[in-house]
This record gives C-alpha cells, structure tokens and sequence, in this order.
C-alpha cells in the first residue's frame, strides 16, 4: 500500500495528464483515461518503454469510445501487468489475477461501481458527451 500523500501526488498528476490540451487541440487530444492512469502509474513504478501510452490509447473511453469497459481500471490492470506479469506461459498467472483482484474489490469498495460503464457520445456539434448507462 502507498501513503495517503504519494496517493494524492498521484491523483494530482494523472488529473494534469487527463486535462492538459495539447497545443494543436483539437485535433491532437489530452490523455485518454486509460493512457492517464497508465501513464501516472509506470512513473511511479520507473518504467520507461516506447510502448508506453501508445498500448493504451486504443483502450480509453470503454475501447475507442465504445463504452465497454472502464479505461481506468484497464490502466491499473496494465501496470499491474507491467510490474507483476508472467514473462512466459510456463508460470502461472494467478499471482497477477489476484493483484488485480484485490484492486477490484477496493475499488468496488469505495462505491465505484463496475457494472456501470461510462462512454462519451460525439454530439453533432463535434463535442463529447459523457453518458451513463447500466450494462445489461
């Protein structure tokens, strides 16, 4: 577990990712929330790869604006994989699978709720909506 102040450094910096406009906007767009939290976390972790936020970007916004899943978990779930992965299929992936597990179900813990998927809706105006729905 990390301390309540490296939590909020944390926090502090993936909203800068997630916010920060590039400057030919709005063609080149901020951070999607998986790239945000992926980002954030394998700097915190020391990791440097060229693959990194480019494997992510397609991830964002429940899979290119689809709504499928929470980028935002898919980035935990990332760096989890980064720092704790399997390098060959000989070894188990069980002790990855019960990290990620136990980020779950902290995160179910503090009333986020999974099974509720938030996507964003292009308007005619060219905007993004966010929209909430109940999966079925």
């Amino acid at each position: 577990m990390i301390g309540e102040d490296v939590a909020k450094s944390l926090q502090v910096k993936a909203a800068r990712y997630f916010q920060e406009k590039p400057a030919n906007f709005p063609e080149g767009r901020p951070y999607n929330c998986c790239e945000t939290v992926l980002l954030t976390l394998v700097e915190y972790l020391d990791v440097r790869s060229e693959l990194i936020p480019k494997i992510a970007t397609s991830v964002g916004a429940g899979f290119s604006l689809n709504g499928l899943t929470c980028g935002c978990v898919s980035g935990v779930a990332m760096a989890i994989g980064i720092k704790y992965g399997r390098k060959t299929s000989h070894v188990s992936p069980q002790p990855t699978w019960s990290r990620v597990d136990r980020f779950i179900a902290a995160f179910r813990e503090r009333s986020l709720d999974l099974p509720r998927t938030h996507r964003l809706r292009r308007e005619d105006s060219g905007r993004y909506e966010r929209v909430c729905q109940e999966r079925s």
